[in-house]
């Protein structure tokens, strides 16, 4: 799998999910209200993504009802996500290309390994700290969310791969 930056005429960013040559998941970020319109081909919905906390140290996904459907957050070191009351890890790795993998136990035994062509220039991504939310926490709970979807679940050892 993996994630590819598409052309857009607005500030929105658009994202396209690929497994081989078919499109799995649409992306949209709408950056001025921090939202995630997130379509596949049997569901469309719409993700507010908000900083929340105490010094507004985490990174909280909630649905449309704003109910909370998942966290970012950082444990001994390792990044993770928390999804549907499961903990994923993840990492990014910048060789050759840049890579997202997305683990439960171990590293070397990867549930998702995703790839991440966003740019023409270079072949590795760098996630900026700004005012705005970064376009990382919307593609990885994307991802995440998808592989909680019923006709993803079957595909989830193949996309490990």
């Amino acid at each position: 799998m993996r994630w590819e930056k598409s052309k857009s005429t607005s500030a929105n960013e658009v994202y396209h999910l690929w497994d081989k040559d078919k499109q799995l998941l649409t992306l949209t970020l709408h950056p001025f209200s921090n939202t995630a319109r997130v379509e596949s081909a049997t569901e469309k919905r719409v993700f507010l993504i908000r900083k929340e906390g105490f010094l507004r140290n985490k990174t909280v996904l909630r649905s449309e009802y704003g109910i909370k459907i998942g966290e970012l957050g950082h444990d001994n070191k390792e990044h993770f996500i928390d999804m549907n009351d499961e903990r994923f890890y993840y990492s990014i790795h910048n060789n050759p290309m840049a890579e997202l993998v997305i683990y439960k136990e171990s590293i070397n035994k990867p549930s998702v390994v995703c790839g991440l062509n966003v740019s023409d220039e270079s072949p590795a991504v760098q996630f900026a700290n700004t005012n705005h939310l970064s376009s990382e926490p919307s593609l990885l709970m994307a991802l995440c969310w998808y592989m909680f979807l019923p006709v993803a679940k079957e595909n989830v050892v193949e996309y490990a791969v």
